[in-house]
């Protein structure tokens, strides 16, 4: 492996270091000292960089001082090693262009370095192959994450781009390329739409609707030549199916649950069934059936999708509480909870994509008086608070009497939190028979 790293870039780096400061803190923002192949060269930058730490001066003489302080410098080659340093000095502009040779090379050798053990790990018979998975998942992560430049931005750049979508937006109006739309007038009032590289939650008890909910809005709402891609972890595919028929027909007298279920229903729905068959068959929504999926499988899924379908428009997971971190060892749930929160958070960051997960909420909610649900209701932890965009919390009061008669149920949403704009209730009307949410009043 000794080929896989540049002599003279490394010395070329630490040379144009060694002779401007404004040249340390651009190569700082690209490399660590583990990025050097050679030791000495490494442990040259870490010290050059804990004088910079130290609010101190780089350069031939402060650096000098500071390795003799360390006993470091006899070690490092003394004078001639300095003098090799700034024989062959490159013009202070090219020290980007070198430190990326290095960042490379550094990163050839990590990726050859982590092959090797994930050779050995997968050798090993003892070792789980769900943990084997995700170990290699996250190896090869790291590796990308480390490839990634995290220099700050100007504001200049911030500000110019969020001009041009204010324009646009004044312009043309919100698009659903730019937004994934409920469908749901007034709750699109309240957030407007989910944002791309959001994570959405959707919270309720058992049974209140939250399934029906995400999938009314990923059934009517946004862009509907976009791709959809629905993890269902609680249902089938076909049961999903079910829904989507019944809730397509609606508002036009078709067939409801039940009907579908049993097969019962008139000539004119079923004339009326097909049209809704021939119209999903069109829709680009994806089911992905998962008894059991982890973090590590819903990161892979989402990517090898998004590699087939580029302008991917939405991400359902139903529901996080039946997710897992995907490690062998038991944890604590709350802990488990957070890992599974952070990495939904991170998959909707890396593809630019809206990402709605189901939440159930905990029986504090039946415990009390008033039953409407509030953030502290959220269960197993407080990191899907802290990492959701939005919570939006649906509520039935009808969920709560066993004597109604009625079909059509008074749903009340809570935008409980709104990280990019105002939070705020609204009404919607939730036909059961049908499992469709329908804007007050339309029903």
């Amino acid at each position: 492996m000794t080929d896989l790293y540049s002599k003279k870039a490394e010395q070329a780096v630490l040379g144009a270091c060694m002779l401007s400061n404004d040249a340390l803190l651009t190569v700082s923002g690209i490399l660590r000292a583990e990025d050097f192949y050679d030791v000495f060269n490494a442990l040259t930058y870490r010290t050059m960089l804990d004088l910079l730490s130290a609010g101190k001066p780089v350069d031939l003489i402060t650096f000098q001082e500071e390795a003799e302080n360390r006993g470091i410098f006899e070690k490092l080659g003394g004078q001639p090693f300095l003098a090799e340093l700034m024989s062959d000095l490159s013009p202070l502009a090219n020290v980007e262009f070198h430190a990326n040779i290095v960042k490379q090379y550094s990163l050839r050798r990590n990726l050859i370095l982590t092959s090797d053990n994930l050779s050995r790990l997968a050798a090993d018979s003892s070792r789980d192959l769900t943990e084997i998975f995700n170990d290699i998942e996250k190896s090869i992560s790291d590796i990308r994450l480390d490839d990634k430049k995290s220099a700050p931005l100007p504001v200049k750049n911030a500000i110019e781009n969020a001009f041009s979508k204010i324009q646009d937006t004044y312009q043309n109006g919100i698009s659903n390329k730019s937004y994934f739309s409920t469908g749901l007038i007034d709750l699109d009032g309240i957030i407007t739409g989910f944002q791309p590289g959001s994570l959405n939650i959707i919270a309720a008890r058992p049974s209140m609707g939250k399934s029906a909910l995400a999938l009314n809005i990923a059934q009517f709402g946004g862009d509907m030549n976009a791709p959809v891609l629905i993890f269902s972890l609680e249902m089938t595919a076909e049961q999903l199916a079910f829904r989507m028929l019944a809730a397509q027909g609606a508002l036009e007298n078709g067939a409801d649950l039940t009907q579908l279920q049993t097969g019962t229903m008139a000539e004119g729905q079923l004339m009326s069934l097909q049209d809704s068959v021939n119209y999903l068959a069109e829709r680009q929504i994806f089911i992905c059936e998962k008894a059991l999926l982890t973090a590590a499988d819903f990161r892979a899924e989402c990517k090898r999708f998004k590699q087939a379908h580029e302008d991917l428009a939405l991400i359902v997971v139903d529901y996080l509480q039946l997710m897992t971190s995907g490690k062998t060892a038991k944890e604590n749930r709350q802990y488990e909870t957070a890992e599974i929160s952070r990495a939904l958070k991170a998959v909707a960051v890396e593809l630019n994509c809206p990402v709605i997960a189901l939440s159930q909420l905990s029986r504090e909610t039946e415990k009390r008086a008033e039953k409407k649900p509030q953030l502290s209701d959220l269960r197993d932890s407080g990191a899907i608070e802290q990492d959701a965009d939005t919570v939006i919390m649906l509520y039935r009061e009808d969920y709560y009497t066993t004597e109604t008669t009625e079909l059509d149920s008074l749903a009340e949403i809570k935008v409980a939190k709104n990280r990019n704009g105002m939070t705020g209730n609204c009404k919607l009307i939730f036909r059961r028979e049908y499992s469709r949410f329908l804007n007050y009043g339309e029903a």
